[in-house]
């Protein structure tokens, strides 16, 4: 659905949100003055934690006095202003935020356990997204948007053996941190370019990616110097049942959650052009299987469709549910002599799962990065992406039974598809600023929400983000 040129008025309006939104921002920015990614586990058996200079500096000598004992400690604090300017759910502007805290622990530095590490991490959840308030879209606008609270998220112990080549990992976490991550859209603020939209649409409550976290077991195995294999089994489900907001019931990730079914994924990754003078690359094929229960998108018990008035309103239970997936990230261009970070990268993701039993049966994202696009400016990232969120065809199907049934309606959309322009500006080793514009085509893909049974229309989203290191 195309939406209409804005009247003169609409022009008008839009100017103010804009000038609003500028203001908004430089209030943040100067009350959040004082946070660029914070500390990360990381894979630890390739050199552990990292933790990139805050603006606080050494804490007096403090901080590498705790790194020589093997802990590392970060605070992070990342703050955003949206506006949506059309379309959607409604016009206007919104804050969210999060506070970061992590702990790292080299355990054979600090009591002589070679090759182990603690890994703690937990979130303070403010502000209101623009995704529940503003635009009512499927694939979430900012990637740190959440229910306000203070979560712990990870909690886990990791062991490196057969000369750090095989690491096993056993506690609290998500997916996100390891399963199919790409390098390069790693940039993008909108959500489905870090887990994917097909998994956060399909599986139960999400699935285990922030900001909730789920008892996991991770096996990695560096096969070679070019080819990693790793296998990680869930909990099946991150929320306690019941109703409303599974990120409600998960309040303050304390659930541990032991007794639910099983989701599993297996993944390979193949490294390319690591010698002088290539281009590097990483490619990665993946699947995931799940024994949960999965609702039929179309039918219920008796086979009959969910729209027609003598229906049993129960869906037909599908199980196991399960997907697969495929991810390359590839350097195409640097100049002559730039390290490896510098030039033009491409990424690509591709994801699949059946049609009859998930919202989602087709997802795939892609775009272009550029690292240091300008002279002086080697540490700025230039991004463009598009991601494409496919609505089932049973659920497409189901829509037409409500309209064939009701006299009235419309059908549900294809897809949701957001396109995404963004810069990194990297303010000092501790402090960046991230402007981002993103235009959603068809918000929720014409599902039904809150805000009533009429299609969304498109809409264009514009904001900041602020993100200090301490």
């Amino acid at each position: 659905m195309v939406s209409k040129p804005p009247c003169s008025g609409t022009r008008t309006r839009l100017l103010r949100l804009s000038a609003r939104a500028l203001l908004a921002s430089l209030v943040v920015l100067l009350a959040g003055w004082g946070a660029a990614p914070a500390a990360r586990a990381g894979d630890f058996c390739s050199g552990g934690a990292t933790n990139p200079a805050g603006l606080t500096g050494d804490w007096g000598g403090l901080r590498q006095r705790l790194a020589d004992k093997g802990i590392t400690v970060s605070l992070q604090e990342q703050d955003e202003v949206w506006a949506n300017l059309t379309g959607g759910k409604k016009q206007g502007l919104t804050y969210d935020g999060r506070a970061t805290g992590s702990l790292a622990v080299d355990l054979d530095k600090l009591a002589g356990w070679k090759g182990a590490q603690f890994y703690a991490s937990a979130y303070q959840i403010h502000g209101r997204g623009p995704t529940e308030n503003l635009v009512g879209n499927a694939q979430v606008v900012s990637n740190i948007e959440a229910t306000r609270d203070t979560k712990l998220y990870d909690l886990w112990i990791d062991q490196c053996l057969l000369n750090d080549r095989f690491s096993l990992r056993i506690g609290q976490g998500g997916a996100d941190e390891e399963i199919m991550t790409s390098r390069y859209s790693a940039l993008f603020l909108n959500a489905s370019f870090g887990f994917g939209g097909l998994t956060a649409a399909d599986l139960p409550s999400g699935g285990p990616v922030y900001p909730m976290a789920t008892p996991f077991a991770r096996a990695k195995l560096k096969a070679s110097d070019d080819l990693t294999l790793m296998a990680v089994v869930f909990n099946g489900d991150p929320a306690p049942p019941g109703p409303g907001d599974p990120q409600r019931r998960d309040a303050g990730g304390i659930a541990f959650r032991l007794n639910d079914h099983l989701l599993g994924f297996a993944e390979a990754h193949y490294s390319v052009g690591r010698g002088k003078n290539e281009l590097p690359g990483t490619y990665k094929l993946g699947a995931w299987y799940s024994t949960s229960p999965f609702a039929d998108q179309r039918f219920d018990t008796a086979g009959l469709s969910l729209a027609n008035p003598a229906s049993t309103g129960i869906p037909r239970s599908h199980s196991p549910g399960y997907g697969f997936y495929g991810l390359i990230d590839q350097m195409i261009w640097r100049p002559e002599g730039a390290d490896d970070g510098k030039g033009v990268a491409a990424f690509l993701r591709v994801m699949g799962a059946p049609a009859s039993f998930n919202l989602s049966n087709f997802f795939v994202d892609g775009g272009l990065t550029w690292t240091g696009p300008f002279n002086g400016r080697d540490g700025d990232v230039l991004g463009l992406g598009v991601a494409y969120l496919g609505i089932s065809p049973a659920l497409q199907e189901y829509s037409g039974d409500l309209v064939a049934f009701a006299g009235s309606g419309s059908r549900y959309h294809s897809n949701e598809t957001v396109v995404e322009l963004t810069y990194l500006y990297q303010v000092t080793g501790g402090f960046s600023l991230q402007p981002d514009l993103q235009y959603v085509i068809n918000p929720n893909a014409g599902i039904p929400s809150a805000v009533g049974a009429v299609p969304l229309k498109n809409a264009l989203v514009i904001g900041v983000q602020a993100s200090v290191t301490f």
